[in-house]
């Protein structure tokens, strides 16, 4: 048996010496160091693993100043007894993300890729049982008697056959010498929700490499741990030979819900539990941890609604500035971007239902839901894992019937969109019902079994 714990996007940023940030993301900045340090707390006191995986994006944006502060919780981390494996990822080098401008005294110093394996040596690196040659980020780890981890290295823009190769190559390696092996890689192999190919198709592995679920999990490999997304996430994909790959996505721990997967493997599963801590070193204005986090989570969301209700530019420079919107060509359309907002600020399921001649279909529980109170809460329930609304809910009927209408009248103008039924689409946000969080995963097929 072996049981390990697993963290990732741990995005440290020392604010003491970059400056002081107004950043809106998913994930904290200025409150990242005391986070990390509760959550190392917490994993210092575990006395059942020493083990613990970290799945990358360790820095803010590569800042050489955050590096130095991360290393230093490692340190301490390590002190305590734990072996500590982890992987790197384009958040971890310096490349143009950071944007010096909302730090009060950024620090501009950044790291290079090529400096990343001799800072995180003692964190996996100087410990691997085999390199991938050209890029000795990429490496395999000795667990425990038994079970390995292949870590493998997917940054840049590059061609990947060989590293792949070398991949299944270790796993054949690992099956031969009788070795449980899976992996951890910081992008997902598999979308973690079925809107993330409409934002970001080129960080799904799958989608940047066709055919790469089937010539790992045909090679032997069953599960990996991924990041980047921020996304509470458990899928798998199955190959034609009936190989299935699991993919275990998991949120950033600076970020809502602070996740702490916890993760054993024996002979027949493997079960996975999420934790999280209880709090933190910080002004949380009298909020629990995972109200606060909601709260920075919505931030971003809510300030949208709101800039669109105030003034169109205003949301422009939100949207320029989160979502690498072209500002200057939407400013034409300032008067329908003013309509607009003020529309989507104020309108309810039920004005929905009265616009589009279906009110009646709607339940009364959920007609003065307001869409700007509805929209946070469906975003991040997507991020932490949880959406629970399924079409036999108020909530869940509701926008089914709303959408179905859309549809309706504006089918024509829905064509070219990336899927077939808007309402269908949409109602796969708003329910998942396989679970994201805990989970008790096979480690073969009922085929294999027999």
């Amino acid at each position: 048996m072996l049981k390990f714990y697993l963290i990732t996007d741990t995005h440290y940023y020392d604010y003491e010496a970059c400056g002081f940030s107004d950043h809106r993301d998913q994930v904290t900045w200025n409150e990242s160091g005391p986070i990390l340090d509760a959550v190392f707390d917490k994993l210092a006191a575990k006395t059942d693993s020493d083990i613990i995986l970290i799945a990358g994006d360790l820095s803010c944006n590569g800042q050489t100043v955050c590096h130095e502060g991360f290393l230093k919780k490692l340190q301490t981390l390590k002190e305590s007894g734990k072996r500590i494996f982890v992987i790197t990822a384009s958040h971890d080098y310096g490349q143009a993300g950071f944007d010096a401008t909302r730090a009060t005294e950024p620090r501009k110093e950044v790291t290079c890729r090529e400096e990343l394996f001799d800072m995180y040596a003692d964190y996996g690196f100087r410990d691997a049982i085999a390199h991938y040659a050209p890029d000795p980020l990429s490496y395999v780890a000795q667990l425990a008697p038994g079970y390995r981890l292949l870590v493998l290295n997917t940054d840049g823009d590059r061609d990947f056959a060989d590293l792949l190769h070398w991949a299944t190559a270790q796993l054949a390696q690992a099956k031969q010498d009788g070795q449980f092996m899976f992996g951890m890689h910081h992008y997902p192999v598999l979308s973690p929700s079925p809107v993330y190919p409409l934002l970001a198709a080129d960080g799904v592995l799958s989608y940047k490499i066709p055919g790469v679920v089937a010539q790992l999990a045909d090679a032997g490999l069953r599960f990996v741990f991924t990041g980047h997304t921020h996304m509470q996430n458990i899928t798998y994909e199955q190959t034609e030979q009936g190989s299935r790959l699991y993919d275990i996505n998991t949120g950033a721990v600076v970020g809502y819900p602070a996740p702490i997967r916890s993760v054993v493997i024996d002979d027949d599963n493997m079960t996975i539990q999420t934790e999280s801590i209880d709090s933190f070193e910080w002004d949380m204005q009298g909020k629990s941890v995972q109200q606060y986090l909601s709260d920075h989570f919505d931030r971003m969301l809510n300030n949208i609604f709101d800039a669109a209700n105030r003034d169109p530019v205003e949301l422009l420079n939100i949207l320029a500035g989160e979502f690498s919107v072209n500002k200057e060509a939407l400013l034409k359309y300032k008067f329908f971007l003013r309509i607009g907002g003020k529309f989507l600020y104020k309108i309810t399921f039920g004005g929905m239902g009265r616009l589009l001649f279906c009110r009646r279909k709607i339940d009364k529980s959920v007609r003065r839901l307001r869409l700007k109170d509805f929209v946070p809460e469906v975003v991040r329930n997507i991020y932490g894992g949880d959406e629970p609304y399924s079409r036999d809910t108020p909530v869940g009927a509701a926008a089914y019937v709303i959408l179905s209408r859309i549809n309706k009248l504006a089918g024509r103008f829905l064509n070219g969109l990336p899927f077939e039924s808007l309402q269908d689409f949409v109602a796969s946000l708003l329910y998942d019902p396989t679970p994201d969080s805990n989970a008790v995963l096979p480690l073969r097929d009922e085929a294999q079994a027999e």
